[in-house]
């Protein structure tokens, strides 16, 4: 059976006889469509068999992935017509048109006295609105790599929507509310829908790190599934076979039950909004070697204190700030605060820590129980959380292990 063979119709010229359906012997037409062909089981198609384009009637089959030569028997082209010099649809040329197609006649477009024949070859423009829905782009590597991948998906197939004279939307829509998950039925993140069909015959999550942070709390992203493999970041070809999919097999049916929110983007909602309206802390630090000033052979364990809770709290969703002088010395001079206590104090005063536009200490690093209190949250949020034995981190080719954590 063939992963990336599958019959294409072309639904112009198609005149909906049923003969391929009769002919294939590997069910991948749909039985209860007798006369339209549809096909719902690409799978089962044999590599490099033409046999149900061989017998189309108006050569309206062609494959994909079809690198063998072969063209349909039966196809038509306006060099068959017969007309004469003056006619004006374009005659002579290589276009592929239905022999039935023009002017009513069979084997002639136009009548043979008349000259002044005006028919057009060209097929009709079809539109096609593909939705890229997500969570995140700001953070989340699994919603940018999707979104970039899309991109290049679509890039390989521009010239067949030229070909075919598809006239292609795309909306990018970050989904950052219950109301507008509502509004686009949104089931999971990222989502990719053709024509409102979402490409992805199955729903498969596992977390999302990134979004977690996000959102304070354990959130569950999509996994693309392709080929037998999971990727959390999806290759171009997964992306182009689904569009495919779905532009020729419309027998898929859209979703008309009543939309449900689910759990788990109900949860993320609700820890988005609560760490949106958290405090903000900042700690405006003297020169460093690095933005941590972990670097070298003695690390002051201080310096380890402050980079370990900064990390706990932003797996929390919980912002923690940190600049020094040598690596970000233009936001000492934007924060006007920050900008008087050195005219006054000099960098004696660093590190100081401000929170919400203010400084509430100088001179020092801030403890943890003073962190937790100027932030208003859980003690636990600055404790380390327990490593995850099933790390799915496998470099840049996005696949995914399971239900494990995703780096």
């Amino acid at each position: 059976m063939a992963k990336n063979w599958y019959p294409i119709i072309n639904r112009e010229t198609c005149i909906e006889c049923g003969k391929c359906i009769e002919k294939c012997a590997h069910g991948v037409y749909d039985k209860s469509s007798p006369k339209k062909p549809i096909v719902t089981n690409a799978d089962g198609c044999i590599d490099k068999c033409h046999g149900c384009g061989n017998i189309c009637p108006t050569g309206s089959i062609t494959y994909k992935g079809d690198n063998t030569g072969w063209t349909p028997p039966n196809l038509k082209t306006n060099t068959d017509c017969g007309c004469d010099d003056n006619c004006s649809c374009g005659c002579g040329t290589t276009t592929p048109v239905q022999a039935s197609s023009c002017c009513d006649t069979s084997s002639s477009c136009c009548s043979g006295e008349e000259t002044s024949c005006s028919c057009s070859v060209e097929s009709p423009q079809k539109d096609i609105t593909i939705d890229f829905l997500y969570l995140d782009l700001s953070i989340c590597e699994r919603c940018i790599a999707t979104g970039d991948t899309l991109d290049e998906a679509l890039n390989v197939l521009a010239p067949v929507f030229e070909t075919l004279n598809y006239i292609v939307k795309v909306n990018k829509v970050n989904i950052t509310t219950e109301e507008l998950a509502a509004q686009y039925r949104f089931i999971s993140s990222p989502t990719i829908r053709v024509n409102g069909i979402d490409i992805c015959n199955e729903l498969v999550e596992n977390e999302c790190e990134s979004c977690g942070d996000l959102a304070g709390c354990s959130v569950d992203c999509r996994v693309f599934v392709y080929e037998g493999e999971e990727y959390t970041q999806p290759p171009a070809a997964a992306i182009v076979d689904g569009i495919l999919r779905v532009l020729y097999g419309n027998n898929i049916p859209k979703s008309e039950n009543d939309y449900i929110l689910p759990e788990n983007l109900k949860k993320y909602f609700i820890g988005r909004e609560s760490v949106m309206n958290m405090k903000k802390m900042f700690i405006y630090e003297p020169a460093l070697c690095c933005e941590t000033g972990l670097c070298g052979v003695s690390v002051d364990p201080e310096l380890l204190r402050v980079t370990t809770v900064a990390k706990n709290l932003k797996k929390n969703g919980v912002t923690l700030q940190r600049y020094n002088l040598n690596n970000f010395p233009q936001e000492f001079v934007k924060n006007e605060e920050i900008n008087k206590l050195l005219n006054s104090a000099g960098v004696d005063a660093l590190p100081a820590t401000v929170v919400d536009g203010k400084i509430v200490k100088t001179k020092a690093y801030p403890t943890n129980g003073e962190i937790v209190m100027w932030l208003n949250i859980p003690a636990d949020y600055i404790v380390e959380k327990a490593a995850d034995s099933g790390s799915c981190c496998s470099g840049s080719s996005g696949k995914s292990n399971g239900k494990s954590k995703c780096c």
